[in-house]
C-alpha cells in the first residue's frame, strides 16, 4: 500500500497517476515560494487527496524548507469516500478518454463496496429488494426493452461508462483490461501506460474468447406442421398435384446427396 507523509493512501486515490518530472518540479517551486494553498484531505489514517502536495513538501523539507502541508479531515457525507475521490479527480485532471474510463473501471469496485457497506449500516431491506426483482421477467410479464436498458445501465460496465461519460464499448474494454491486470494476464505496468496516454485500451484489451452463438433450429414437429399447412394451401389453390409431387421428389433427392 502506498504511503505518503505518514498516511496510508486510499486505494481509490492511488488509481490516479502522480505527477512527475518538470510538472512536479514546478509544483515544488510554487510551494517553496507561496506555501501549500490547499490542505491535504485525510480520512482517519488514510490520505484521500493531496498526494502530490505532500510529496512536494517532503522533498522541500529534505532540502531544508521549514514549511509544512496543512491537513483537514474529510467531512462530506453526500458521497462515499471513493466516489468523492473520483468526483474530485475526474473533474480537475487532464486525462485522455481511455485513461479516464480505465480509472473509472478501477475505482468502481471500491465505490460499489462502500455502497453495500452503507446499505448494511442503514439496515437496507435487501430481502424486499430481491423479492421485487424476482417479479420481473416472469412468463406472464416478460422483461421489456426498457427493463433491459435499466439492467445494462446498472451493471458494472454501465456504471463505469456513466462515470466516465463514455460508450459501453469502451467501458467494456476498460473492465476487461482491469480484470486481466488483476489476474496477471496483463502486466501491472499496463496501468501506467494507459493512464499516461502511452497506450489505448483497444491496444491492450484481451480478445473475446466467447464462442460464436450457434443458430437454433426449430423442432421437427413444428416444421412438419408448417409443411402440412403449405401442402393444404397448395391443394386449395387448385395447383397441379403432379407438379407438387415432382418438387418433393426433387428435394428428397437433394437431401440424400
Amino acid at each position: 500500500m502506498e504511503e505518503i507523509g505518514g498516511y496510508k493512501v486510499h486505494p481509490a486515490a492511488s488509481v490516479f497517476p502522480l505527477i512527475e518530472g518538470e510538472e512536479f518540479d514546478e509544483l515544488c517551486e510554487s510551494i517553496r515560494k507561496h506555501g501549500v494553498q490547499h490542505p491535504a484531505i485525510v480520512f482517519g489514517d488514510e490520505l484521500i487527496d493531496g498526494r502530490n502536495r505532500m510529496r512536494a513538501v517532503e522533498r522541500l523539507q529534505e532540502e531544508g524548507w521549514s514549511g509544512h502541508c496543512p491537513v483537514e479531515e474529510w467531512t462530506s457525507h453526500d458521497l462515499n469516500v471513493s466516489e468523492w475521490i473520483w468526483e474530485t479527480n475526474a473533474l480537475r485532471r487532464h486525462m485522455s478518454e481511455d485513461a479516464l474510463v480505465y480509472a473509472s473501471a478501477a475505482i468502481w469496485p471500491l465505490i460499489a463496496e462502500e455502497n453495500e457497506a452503507r446499505k448494511a449500516a442503514t439496515k437496507f431491506d435487501t430481502e424486499k429488494a430481491k423479492k421485487a426483482r424476482a417479479t420481473v421477467g416472469t412468463k406472464t410479464s416478460p422483461p421489456s426493452k426498457r427493463d433491459e436498458k435499466v439492467k445494462a445501465a446498472r451493471s458494472t460496465v454501465g456504471q463505469v461508462a456513466a462515470k466516465a461519460g463514455t460508450s459501453m464499448h469502451k467501458a467494456r474494454q476498460a473492465v476487461a483490461v482491469q480484470k486481466a491486470i488483476e489476474s496477471g494476464e496483463l502486466p501491472g505496468e499496463t496501468v501506467k501506460e494507459i493512464l499516461s496516454g502511452k497506450k489505448k485500451l483497444k491496444d491492450v484489451a484481451p480478445k473475446s474468447t466467447r464462442k460464436p452463438r450457434q443458430k437454433k433450429h426449430r423442432a421437427m414437429k413444428a416444421i412438419l406442421e408448417q409443411l402440412r399447412d403449405l401442402i393444404a394451401e397448395w391443394k386449395n389453390a387448385d395447383h397441379d398435384l403432379k407438379l407438387l409431387r415432382d418438387e418433393f421428389q426433387t428435394q428428397l433427392e437433394r437431401m440424400k446427396q
